[in-house]
C-alpha cells in the first residue's frame, strides 16, 4: 500500500470516527474502517504481509488521533472476552472488540471513549482495523485516562462489573 493510498484510507477513518462521535449512540458503537481479504489457503507470508500492513495503519492512525488528544491508554479486553465466553454481559462495543483483538489503544474524548485495534476473529478470516466509540459513563469498565495518569485500578475494585485490567498504567 503507498502513502497516498494510506493517507486517503486515514482521511476517512477519521472521517468516520468524527461521525460516531457526534452521535454515538446508549450503548456506542464499533467501525470497521478496513478489512481485508480471508485467508484459506494463505501463503504465511502473505498473511504476515497483512498483519503488518494493518498494524502501520492502525500505528499512522493512532498517531494522528494522538496529535489531536494524547497519547492513548492500553486496555486489556482480556477479562471483557473471558466474560463473553462464559455467557456473561459485557457492555458494547467492547464485546466485539475484545472478539477480534486482545488489547485497544484508547482515548477519552469529551464524554465519550475512542479506542482502537486491528486483530482477526479466528484463524483464515480477515484481519480487521477497527474503531470503537461509546458514551464514557460509571456504569461501564474503568479505562486508562491520557499521559498514563489513572484511577482505573481502584475504579475497577469498587465497580462490581467490571473486570477489566489496565496495562501499563500504574
Amino acid at each position: 500500500m503507498t502513502r497516498q493510498q494510506i493517507s486517503g484510507h486515514l482521511s476517512a477513518h477519521l472521517s468516520a470516527i468524527d461521525a460516531a462521535l457526534a452521535a454515538p449512540g446508549d450503548a456506542g458503537r464499533l467501525l470497521t474502517l478496513r478489512r481485508s481479504a480471508e485467508f484459506w489457503d494463505p501463503d504465511p507470508a502473505d498473511e504476515r504481509a497483512a498483519a503488518e500492513e494493518f498494524e502501520a495503519e492502525r500505528s499512522a492512525l493512532d498517531g494522528m488521533l494522538s496529535s489531536r488528544w494524547g497519547p492513548p491508554g492500553v486496555l486489556d479486553l482480556t477479562p471483557h472476552l473471558e466474560r463473553s465466553a462464559m455467557g456473561l454481559p459485557v457492555r458494547p462495543p467492547l464485546a466485539d472488540l475484545s472478539a477480534l483483538t486482545p488489547a485497544a489503544h484508547v482515548w477519552t474524548v469529551g464524554e465519550c471513549r475512542v479506542a482502537t485495534g486491528v486483530g482477526r476473529a479466528a484463524e483464515y478470516l480477515p484481519y480487521e482495523l477497527v474503531a470503537a466509540v461509546w458514551p464514557d459513563s460509571e456504569a461501564g469498565p474503568p479505562l486508562p485516562r491520557q499521559g498514563g495518569h489513572s484511577s482505573a485500578n481502584a475504579a475497577a475494585r469498587s465497580r462490581p462489573y467490571s473486570s477489566a485490567s489496565v496495562v501499563g498504567f500504574q
